[in-house]
């Protein structure tokens, strides 16, 4: 667990996480608590949600049995956006389901509701995997 300030004043915080469905209640846990020490000055609901779902990708779609841990990576920028990140060991793309999960679905609306707040999400490949970032601006919602 490790905290930055660049230059450029992004304050950032990274940690590591069992890939395993503790994962999700600690990440959120983590986000809720150190977003405002980070110098969020938004609200905490969607951010929190936004950390939930891509963990939860991460744990459901992005490890295997084998893997020691997911990264988790919060980033306020000076404009007063937020990065996620969570970097898995599995280097596939993210999938939308298509269709869209029925109502009566229990899963597969996590991107889609990461979508639905407004924010830019994208993924690249990392080493050994992939990292899927959502950016949140200032005010929480982006220009579509």
């Amino acid at each position: 667990m490790s905290t930055t300030a660049s230059a450029a004043k992004v304050r950032e915080w990274y940690g590591e996480f069992r890939p395993d469905r503790t994962a999700v209640r600690e990440a959120r846990e983590t986000a809720r608590r150190l977003l405002p020490w980070l110098g969020y000055r938004g609200e905490l609901d969607a951010p929190v949600l936004i950390v939930s779902e891509l963990v939860t990708n991460a744990v459901a779609h992005g490890s295997a049995v084998e893997d020691t841990a997911l990264l988790l990576r919060l980033a306020v920028h000076p404009c007063g956006g937020l990065s996620v990140d969570v970097t898995d060991s599995v280097a596939a793309p993210p999938e939308l389901p298509t269709p869209p999960p029925s109502c009566e679905a229990e899963s597969g609306r996590g991107l889609l509701l990461i979508d639905a707040l407004g924010t830019h999400l994208t993924w690249e490949t990392a080493a050994g995997g992939k990292t899927m970032r959502a950016f949140l601006p200032w005010g929480g919602t982006m220009r579509r």
